[in-house]
């Protein structure tokens, strides 16, 4: 003859499942991995109440929950850790830019007091009329250069380091603003580029910043063409 199953039997499932998730989740003091979320849910289906077989459901429920936070912490975890390879991946392969001559977008022109200094420019469309401004520190306007008609694509801008006067302008880094028009006076849209060779990289910004020798500064992706080192006399 079967036993009634009364409020006792329950009461022990109860305390043998409950000794399980114990057992469990103190062995090690560590988190619950598959195994042993396993063994816990095994325990619940054994010592439930079969007149109450739905009765263990939100513990099963939460389980599953642990579950699946441990699993994304995990995972949060090993994607950290991948990007902070690539991360260093990257730095170090940047470091192989430090002597060659890139272009990059800005609109800086450094100038050494002696060498004429180039930068280039790059418009959408054909344009009528151009103008390039070199700009102090102060923002005053040191020279205008008239670069006249051009057709869409690169034009190499060079300044010869004197002033509207003809006089030697200071040393120093100048701002290049290129303006440019078609025949009809709308603007023509356009991109600046500065040639130099890169004399240090720096990673104190939390990404690769190139320092050219012409005193022009940038982050890495700025970059738009690498070319080999040039020959020293």
């Amino acid at each position: 003859m079967t036993s009634p199953i009364d409020s006792a039997t329950s009461t022990g499932g109860t305390s043998t499942a409950a000794s399980a998730v114990s057992g469990a989740a103190n062995s090690g003091s560590k988190a619950l991995d598959k195994e042993a979320f396993l063994k816990l849910l095994v325990a619940q289906i054994a010592n439930q109440d079969p007149l109450k077989p739905m009765e263990g459901t939100e513990f099963v429920t939460q389980l599953s929950q642990f579950a699946a936070v441990e699993q994304a912490i995990a995972q949060s975890t090993q994607l950290g850790n991948m990007s902070a390879q690539l991360g260093g991946i990257a730095n170090n392969n940047a470091t192989d830019l430090v002597g060659k001559e890139v272009t990059v977008r800005g609109k800086t022109m450094a100038f050494d007091g002696v060498t004429s200094s180039t930068s280039a420019v790059t418009i959408d469309a054909a344009a009528t009329k151009m103008t390039a401004q070199i700009i102090d520190a102060n923002g005053k306007t040191v020279r205008t250069l008239e670069l006249g008609a051009h057709g869409a694509g690169a034009i190499p801008i060079t300044w010869d380091g004197k002033d509207t006067s003809g006089a030697p302008a200071a040393k120093g880094t100048y701002t290049l603003r290129v303006s440019a028009s078609a025949a009809d006076g709308t603007a023509v849209a356009s991109t600046q580029d500065v040639k130099g060779v890169v004399a240090k990289i720096t990673f104190d910004k939390g990404y690769p910043e190139l320092t050219l020798d012409n005193g022009a500064t940038c982050p890495i992706s700025d970059l738009v063409g690498v070319a080999a080192a040039p020959n020293k006399p």
